[in-house]
């Protein structure tokens, strides 16, 4: 019952590489043909070749500090009670060497600093909310609320000096985020690695924060631009640099061959925008994929935030009020023991099939786990309405499930609470609802 992907993302990702096919090309061909762009194709191949070893040595050593920060999540979650020190030793073994740069380790709880290694040298940043810092605030909060680790700088520390830091938000299976840890790379030793490896490839690189080439670079110098440069991404930790590159000693010039390198500009461009709709279907399909419930095609937990967000700011614009209800199927445990896993699989798909018939689009459905939904319903102008649309709701969840020869009656209890008339805040919410659901299950006499 997983919800396939939508035409409209296909023509979108397919429109994405299209357009971006269409506009290189015909400046592949413009350039070419009003300039004398003379670099040779097997010259622009090895830098590329090279640059690939460049960018390869850069994402192994920003790999192997993200996999320290991964290997102390799972520390952290496996020793919950784990004392200061007992972690400063694991985090000393974890970091043994010299080769990762690193200035610091800290754990952040929501936004905070809560503790760092090595301890000496860092202790002022101990208590620092991180939200009150110049540019690191912004993405503490990203990590917080899209959960997904980034990687950030060159940036000014507040221990001195200048660093990189990749952020990796830490998520408690039952109550969500908690809070991150962060790992601090010294900017200037990276630099000088980084410098040495351009040598080492015989390359000059300038790295950019953004793609439109607006910012000075981090590393190298703009000029770089005005020398017929190679473009290409370097992405870490969801993080895109562009790197416009060139030999050591510039270009060869060489005679004018505009058709071969049309042609080879074409195909590699073909190949990119091959490459970009991949990369786009895919990543639709791995949302698609979080979002929603493996066994009843309904939206998971993983969606829930995004969408009360956006509904309760839509109420808060509109002056409207937001239903939010609670739905357990009664005694659905008995279901399981009685007639075995499969037929409550087939009881909560029947009950999921009737209540995404009912819902209007502007309307979402959620499985939190085992047989308890949750509906929010955005738009309600009349508190007055509650009732009617749970009395609807309760009738169309009200089945006769047959299994095998015996016809099984399906009752569900619903609560509900209305955002901002009992609560204002999502989990209280769900408190009200989630207790109004269980009056009426106790006050039942609905038997299956």
């Amino acid at each position: 019952m997983k919800k396939n992907i939508s035409k409209k993302y296909y023509i979108i990702a397919a429109a994405i590489p299209i357009f971006f096919f269409a506009v290189l090309s015909f400046t592949f061909y413009s350039n070419m043909k009003n300039e004398i762009y003379s670099s040779n194709v097997h010259e622009r191949e090895e830098t590329i070749g090279k640059f690939l070893h460049y960018r390869s040595q850069t994402e192994s050593f920003f790999n192997i500090n993200e996999h320290i920060l991964k290997g102390y999540i799972a520390y952290l979650k496996t020793h919950p009670q784990v004392r200061p020190e007992e972690s400063d030793k694991y985090l000393s073994n974890l970091v043994q060497g010299d080769g990762h740069l690193i200035r610091n380790i800290s754990t952040i709880k929501d936004t905070t600093i809560v503790s760092v290694f090595p301890k000496e040298g860092n202790e002022s940043a101990v208590g620092i909310d991180l939200l009150d810092i110049p540019l690191q605030g912004e993405k503490v909060l990203e990590v917080k609320y899209k959960l997904k680790q980034i990687l950030q700088g060159p940036l000014d520390l507040v221990q001195g000096g200048k660093g990189f830091i990749i952020r990796i938000p830490v998520v408690n299976d039952e109550t969500g985020y908690w809070g991150q840890v962060s790992i601090v790379i010294d900017a200037d030793q990276f630099m000088e690695r980084a410098l040495l490896s351009e040598k080492q490839n015989r390359l000059h690189i300038a790295l950019f924060n953004d793609n439109t080439f607006r910012k000075n670079p981090f590393l190298g110098e703009s000029s770089i631009l005005k020398k017929d440069p190679i473009i290409l991404d370097m992405e870490f930790s969801n993080t895109l640099w562009s790197a416009a590159i060139i030999p050591i000693n510039g270009w060869e010039r060489a005679d004018d061959k505009i058709v071969l390198k049309f042609v080879v500009s074409i195909l590699l461009t073909f190949l990119s925008a091959t490459l970009l709709y991949n990369n786009i279907i895919s990543r639709f399909k791995f949302k698609n994929e979080v979002i929603h419930d493996h066994l009843t095609g309904l939206y998971s937990r993983a969606f829930l935030d995004e969408f009360y967000q956006m509904a309760f700011e839509k109420a808060k614009r509109n002056n409207t009020k937001v239903l939010i209800l609670l739905l357990d199927i009664n005694k659905f445990k008995s279901i399981n023991d009685t007639y075995g896993h499969k037929a409550g699989d087939e009881v909560l798909k029947l009950i999921s099939d009737k209540l995404l018939k009912i819902c209007r689009k502007s309307e979402a459905v959620f499985r939190l786990g085992g047989d308890e939904f949750l509906i929010i319903i955005p738009d309600i102008g009349d508190i007055s309405d509650v009732k009617i649309i749970k009395e609807r709701i309760r009738k169309a969840v009200t089945i006769d499930y047959q299994h095998q020869n015996k016809k099984i009656k399906i009752f569900s209890s619903i609560g509900s609470s209305v955002y901002p008339t009992d609560e204002t805040d999502f989990d209280k919410l769900t408190h009200v609802a989630d207790e109004d659901m269980y009056r009426q299950k106790t006050n039942s006499n609905n038997i299956s």
